[in-house]
Formats: structure tokens, sequence, C-alpha cells
């Protein structure tokens, strides 16, 4: 695509990334009073689903990333709150792109009519960004000392790897199966949605 087609696209990577944003501060949030591990097994899938429905709307794998770039870049606000702890800001937005990253690159098994591929695709999506997760993780041990929730055990690095990514991308599957049945083919999209969305999300940080 020219720069042209790319500067279109703007509004709608701005929109669907301010949508993850605004999940990430309601039912995320709302999640995070269950046990740890549930949130990012559940938040997962709905990623999934607004990242396919972001390249349909956009044609691109690249804005699939760009979206996940908004999203994080949303989360960045909570910098902004007195009292917040650093890396319950920075470790959540490096998650939200993993996650883009590995939704766009295996993007060509979602669009494949073979069930099995998207199977394929899921799971290896959903174990993929946690294994870069955990990488991440282990490397922030060694240089600061601050060690997640996610790998203080073999048996915790275990269950958010092999489990949670299991059972995460089965879920990924089953939003798949419904996801062309979930379309708004009245909904016409204009920029000042992508401004309204992207000023409700921001004002979410502050809020909840």
């Amino acid at each position: 695509m020219n720069k042209r087609a790319n500067l279109k696209l703007v509004p709608q990577i701005i929109f669907f990334g301010a949508v993850w944003g605004i999940t990430e501060a309601t039912i995320g949030y709302l999640l995070h009073f269950l046990p740890p591990t549930i949130a990012g097994l559940v938040m997962f899938p709905i990623a999934a689903f607004i990242l396919v429905k972001a390249y349909k709307a956009t044609g691109s794998r690249a804005s699939m990333i760009y979206v996940g770039i908004i999203a994080a870049g949303i989360k960045s606000v909570n910098f902004l709150v007195p009292g917040m702890m650093l890396f319950k800001i920075i470790n959540p937005m490096v998650s939200i792109v993993m996650e883009s990253l590995l939704v766009a690159a295996v993007y060509p098994l979602f669009s494949k009519a073979n069930w099995n591929l998207k199977l394929a695709g899921a799971v290896t999506a959903s174990v993929g960004w946690r294994l870069g997760y955990v990488l991440y993780m282990a490397v922030q041990f060694i240089i600061t000392g601050f060690i997640s929730k996610y790998i203080a055990t073999p048996i915790d690095i275990i269950n958010f790897l092999v489990l949670n990514g299991l059972v995460s991308g089965l879920l990924v599957f089953g939003v798949l199966k419904i996801e062309p049945k979930l379309t708004l083919k009245t909904f016409k999209f204009k920029p000042v949605y992508a401004l309204a969305a992207l000023v409700l999300a921001i004002s979410l940080q502050f809020i909840i």
C-alpha cells in the first residue's frame, strides 16, 4: 500500500486500538478480581477478535500490530496516575504488543478454510505470546530483581505457558468460529468514531 492508503487506515487503527483499550479498562479490570491467570485466559480471545475485525476493516496485517501499539499506548496513560507500580503498567503494555505480534504472524492460518489450521493458528498464537512474555519477564528479573507471579515457580510457568496457553487457544478457536456471524452490515465507519473511542479509552484509565 502507498503512503496515502496507509494514512486512510489511521482512523480505523485508532478506533480498534481504543476499543481494545476500553475492554482492558473494563472487562480486564473486573477479571483481575479473579485468580491471576484468568484475566489473560479471557482477554486474549477478546483481543484476537478485535484484531481479526481490524484486519477485515483495513486489509493490512501491519495494522494489527499498530492496533496493539495504540492499545498499549492507552495503557501508558497510567504513568500519570499517582501511586501506580511501574511494572504493573509496563508489563501489560508489553503483553498487549506481543499478543498483536503473534496474531498478526499467524493470521494466514486464521484465514484458512481448514479448521485444523485455524486451531493450530489459535494455539500457536496463544502459547507463542506467552512464551515471549515469559522470556521478557525472565530478562526483567535478571536486570531488576522483580519477579512476576507468572514465573515465581516452575509450576507457575507451566500453568501460564502450557495450561492457560492451550485453554486460551481453544477459546480463540471458538472466537474464530463465531466471528464471521458477528457483523455490523449497517455500520458505516467515520473518523469521529475513532476520536470518541480514544477519548473514552483514555478517560477510563483515570476513572477505573
